[in-house]
């Protein structure tokens, strides 16, 4: 559970930097840009996302679906894996929720 808890702890962080590495839009955030419902981002939202903001999204559900099984150990090749099976059928269905599609891999 620790293990859990800090890559989550991780993820978050990173989530929370990363908008601060470009000052410029940190600035004009907007009460309404602040808040996020994980289970309306859908596959067309997360395939149209910067490269950098994608591969947070990818990381934060990963690290969000290891803890809703309560998983203690991460095969990185099985999770690469699934990054590619979840990233094909967004491709393929893009208006389907991502939560979906993590739930349809993991």
């Amino acid at each position: 559970m620790k293990f859990t808890n800090k890559l989550l702890a991780i993820v978050l962080l990173s989530t929370i930097i990363s908008p601060l590495s470009n000052l410029s839009s940190f600035a004009q955030d907007r009460s309404e840009d602040r808040k996020v419902e994980l289970n309306k981002i859908s596959c067309r939202e997360m395939l149209k996302m910067p490269g950098k903001d994608k591969e947070l999204t990818l990381v934060f559900f990963h690290g969000l679906m290891v803890a809703k099984n309560n998983q203690m150990v991460i095969d990185r090749v099985v999770l690469r894996e699934a990054t590619d099976k979840i990233t094909d059928y967004c491709i393929d269905n893009p208006n389907i929720m991502l939560m979906e599609a993590f739930d349809r891999y993991l």
